[in-house]
């Protein structure tokens, strides 16, 4: 039986948190995969489509973005997002202009993934993988103006 998410099935659950009460910031979430074509000039170019369907093994590309829509700066923005289930996080893929990223293993403590360790059926603790990362955390530096936008964004593939 072959797998095949649908996009909605690719939808991410997302948290904006530790802002203060004033700041409305909108968050949204889309899922797009790597096409590439030639061009006239017989060059392949590679751009980001929107994800319909994805097949086993198709890595995608996980865009986060996040307007301020209140008329304060939002400070100490966070944007939380989960791993979708039956997907595995890409190694280094996490990024965010002017953003600290971490990675967590539990959904609950979030670190450098080669801070983090997992413990084994047996008790044992080994170094955790990418491949054990269930969700990501940008913490934006500094505020984001009224109106300013922005994005984050990682990759990951389906099992």
């Amino acid at each position: 039986m072959k797998k095949i998410f649908s996009a909605f099935a690719l939808a991410v659950a997302f948290v904006a948190s530790s802002m203060p009460v004033f700041a409305a910031v909108e968050l949204e979430t889309r899922a797009f995969i790597d096409v590439t074509t030639t061009d006239a000039s017989g060059a392949q170019v590679t751009k980001l489509e929107q994800a319909e369907r994805v097949q086993p093994g198709q890595e995608v590309v996980f865009i986060i973005s996040y307007r301020n829509t209140g008329e304060k700066p939002a400070e100490n923005l966070v944007v939380n997002n989960r791993v979708p289930n039956g997907m595995v996080y890409v190694a280094e893929s996490a990024q965010g202009e002017d953003a600290r990223i971490e990675v967590s293993v539990d959904g609950k403590g979030f670190g450098a993934l080669e801070t983090l360790q997992v413990t084994e059926a047996d008790g044992s603790m080994r170094a955790a993988l990418a491949s054990d990362v269930v969700a990501l955390r940008w913490t934006l530096q500094g505020a984001v103006a009224p109106g300013a936008s922005g994005s984050v964004r990682y990759r990951a593939v389906l099992k």
